[in-house]
């Protein structure tokens, strides 16, 4: 990963999609179904037990840091329920 990319990476991290002004070139909003719940909530299990004895594998849900943003943004003025739904797909 260039220095450009994990930048960028960081940058998504702390301001979400909305970090240019245009959200519409995002694919996924993080309530999207295809999103990873338990990654937005920094506790996937493919990601937790990777490289150990237990590895899962890849999560087969989309993971972006920006969305988790998103998330937590929007999770300080609604409650959205993902830490009871959250399931190992």
């Amino acid at each position: 990963m260039s220095a450009t990319e994990q930048m960028r990476a960081m940058l998504d991290q702390l301001m979400g999609t909305a970090r240019e002004g245009d959200e519409s070139k995002h694919r996924y909003h993080f309530t999207d179904h295809r999103v990873c719940k338990s990654f937005l909530l920094d506790c996937c299990p493919h990601d937790i037990l990777a490289s150990t004895r237990m590895d899962l594998g890849e999560c087969n849900r989309y993971h972006d840091l920006a969305l988790r943003a998103d998330y937590e943004k929007a999770a300080k003025h609604k409650d959205y329920g993902y830490d009871v739904d959250v399931s190992i797909d």
